[in-house]
C-alpha cells in the first residue's frame, strides 16, 4: 500500500512539473503548437502502474491546465481539451497494441521500441488532429519535424526513465528506499524537462536570428542593388541616347544567358551586371561621353579606362557585403571589366583572346553591341535589328563570340522583341 501512495504522489509531482516547463511553437497570427512533458509523464505513469496511473495523470495535469487557464477566455481552450483527451486514448490504445505485437523478452530494445511506437503514434496523430482543427495549411513543416524529432529524443529518456524505475532498490514495504527511488526519478524527470526545453529554446532563438539576419541582408542587398542601378541610370540620363541603354542589354544578356541554360541565380547576375556594366563611365569627362565627332587617339584611350574605373568602382562596393558569393562577386567584376573585350584579342582594356575571356563577358559585349546598334545615337539614327545582326554575323569569331550571337539570332526568330 506504502508502493502505491508513493507512487501516485510522485506522478502527481511529476504532472504538476511538466506543464509550466514548455515551450511554444509559433505557426503562424492564429495558432501555437504548446509542447511540454506531459506525454512523457502519460506514458511512463500507464507503462508503470497501468490504466488508472494514467487516468489520475490525466486528471492531475488537466487540473493544472484549468487552474493556469481558467481565468482566459480563448476559443483554443476547448480545442486544446479535446486534444488532451484525445492523447490519452491514443496513449491507452498504441500501449495495448504494441503489448500484443512488440515482445519484451529483451528488455532494452524492447522496451524502446514499445516507447517510441507509443510516442510517434500519439504525437502523430496529435498533429494531424491539431491541423484540423485549427485548419492550417500543410505547407508549414518545419514545426512538425521539429516536433518529431523531439519525440526520438524523448523516446530515450522515457526509456531510462523507466529502466530507472525498476533497477532501483525499491523494495517493498520500506518507505525510505521508496522515497529515494521516487525522488530520484522525480529529479530525473525535471531535469530532463528543463534541460531538454533550454536547448529548443536556443535553437530557435539561434533560427530566429539567422532568419532576421537573412532578411536584413536581403533589404542590403537589394538596396544595394536599387541604389547602384539607380546610380548607373541617373548617369545614363546625362546624355538622351544612352537612357534605358543599361536596362535594354540587362535583358539582352539575361535572355542569352537563359539560351545556353545558365543556372538561374547566375543570370540574374548577368542581368545586375548588365545595369551596371557601363557604371565606369562616371570617371569620363562629358566632353567625351557627348562628343558627336570621331574621338581622338588620346580622347579614345580615356574612353577605354571605363571598364577599369567600374570594375575597381564595384570590387569596393561588393567586397565586404556578405549577400554575395565571391563566384558571384566575379561573374559582376569580370563583366565589368571584359565586356569590350573581343576574341581576335583587339579588344580592350587588357587585350584578351577568345579563351581567356569569360563566357558571362562575351555575352555581355553582344548584348552591348546590339542595342548600341539599334539605338539612336547623337552621330548617326538606330539601325534596324536586320541590319545589327548582320553586322554582329559578320563579326563573329573576330570581334563577337559566334554561340552568343547565334543564341541572340534564335532570340530575334521567336518573340523576342527590343524594348
Amino acid at each position: 500500500m506504502i508502493d502505491v501512495i508513493v507512487t501516485y504522489l510522485s506522478f502527481t509531482l511529476i504532472n504538476i512539473c511538466s506543464y509550466p516547463i514548455h515551450f511554444v511553437v509559433n505557426i503562424n497570427k492564429n495558432a501555437r503548437f504548446r509542447e511540454d512533458g506531459h506525454l512523457f509523464a502519460w506514458v511512463a505513469s500507464l507503462w508503470i502502474g497501468g490504466i488508472y496511473l494514467l487516468l489520475y495523470s490525466v486528471f492531475v495535469y488537466v487540473a493544472i491546465f484549468w487552474f493556469f487557464n481558467r481565468k482566459r477566455n480563448k476559443p483554443e481552450y476547448p480545442r486544446s481539451f479535446l486534444l488532451l483527451i484525445m492523447q490519452s486514448l491514443c496513449i491507452y490504445m498504441s500501449f495495448q497494441l504494441i503489448n500484443d505485437l512488440i515482445t519484451l523478452s529483451i528488455p532494452l530494445l524492447g522496451l524502446y521500441l514499445s516507447v517510441i511506437s507509443c510516442l510517434y503514434f500519439t504525437q502523430i496523430t496529435t498533429i494531424l488532429v491539431f491541423h484540423l482543427l485549427n485548419r492550417i495549411p500543410w505547407k508549414f513543416r518545419e514545426w512538425r519535424r521539429n516536433i518529431l524529432i523531439l519525440t526520438w529524443v524523448d523516446a530515450f529518456s522515457l526509456s531510462t526513465f523507466l529502466l530507472i524505475s525498476k533497477v532501483l532498490p525499491v523494495i517493498e514495504g520500506n518507505l525510505i528506499y521508496q522515497i529515494i527511488a521516487q525522488t530520484f526519478l522525480l529529479i530525473f524527470v525535471i531535469i530532463r524537462f528543463t534541460l531538454r526545453n533550454i536547448s529548443i529554446l536556443q535553437q530557435s532563438k539561434m533560427t530566429e536570428t539567422i532568419e532576421e539576419v537573412n532578411v536584413l541582408n536581403h533589404k542590403l542587398e537589394v538596396t544595394n542593388d536599387n541604389i547602384l542601378a539607380a546610380f548607373a541610370s541617373s548617369l545614363e540620363k546625362r546624355d538622351a541616347y544612352t537612357a534605358g541603354h543599361s536596362e535594354r542589354v540587362a535583358k539582352y544578356a539575361y535572355l542569352i544567358a537563359a539560351e545556353f541554360k545558365i543556372i538561374p541565380s547566375y543570370r540574374r547576375i548577368i542581368h545586375l551586371s548588365g545595369l551596371l556594366h557601363d557604371i565606369g563611365k562616371i570617371g569620363i569627362p562629358d566632353y567625351i561621353l557627348h562628343k558627336e565627332g570621331p574621338l581622338s587617339e588620346h580622347e579614345y584611350y580615356i574612353m577605354k579606362q571605363h571598364p577599369i574605373i567600374g570594375e575597381e568602382l564595384l570590387r569596393g562596393v561588393y567586397q565586404f557585403l556578405p549577400f554575395l558569393t565571391d563566384g558571384e562577386k566575379k561573374i559582376i567584376y569580370e563583366i565589368v571589366l571584359y565586356h569590350h573585350e573581343r576574341p581576335d584579342g583587339l579588344g580592350y582594356p587588357m587585350g584578351l583572346n577568345d579563351e581567356a575571356i569569360p563566357i558571362h563577358s562575351k555575352i555581355m559585349a553582344v548584348a552591348d553591341a546590339f542595342d548600341a546598334m539599334t539605338s539612336n545615337r547623337s552621330y548617326r539614327p538606330a539601325m534596324t535589328q536586320d541590319k545589327a545582326l548582320d553586322i554582329l554575323r559578320k563579326g563573329s569569331g573576330t570581334q563577337f563570340w559566334t554561340p552568343a550571337v547565334q543564341a541572340l539570332e534564335v532570340l530575334l526568330q521567336g518573340n523576342f522583341k527590343k524594348v
